[in-house]
């Protein structure tokens, strides 16, 4: 699970350094909102794992020490992921993992 925390760490940092206000908390509105870094991080790691929406839900539900590096309690649910992806370039995430 070390380098499943490390991919995490990674994928916090690079969209901590791509949104304009990095220091706002994970879910500053409770579980219906998310910083726009957890939004791009989350991504970006399902991306790398290369899990399933649902997938990917589940598996953040059972690794809470990966859930604490996105400052989390538990994953959004899926139909977040959907949402967020449609929102974010797919071009402009897969450069930041280039990076």
């Amino acid at each position: 699970m070390a380098s499943l925390r490390r991919l995490a760490w990674m994928c916090r940092n690079l969209a901590k350094q791509h949104v304009d206000d990095p220091d706002v908390p994970a879910a500053p509105d409770g579980a219906d909102g998310y910083a726009q870094w957890t939004q791009i991080a989350l991504i970006l790691f399902r991306v790398e794992l290369e899990k399933s929406l649902r997938e990917t839900e589940d598996y953040l539900n059972e690794m809470p020490g990966v859930l604490a590096v996105f400052d989390l309690d538990e994953a959004p649910h899926y139909s977040s992921f959907c949402r967020w992806e449609n929102e974010y370039r797919m071009r402009e995430l897969r450069r930041l993992l280039r990076a």
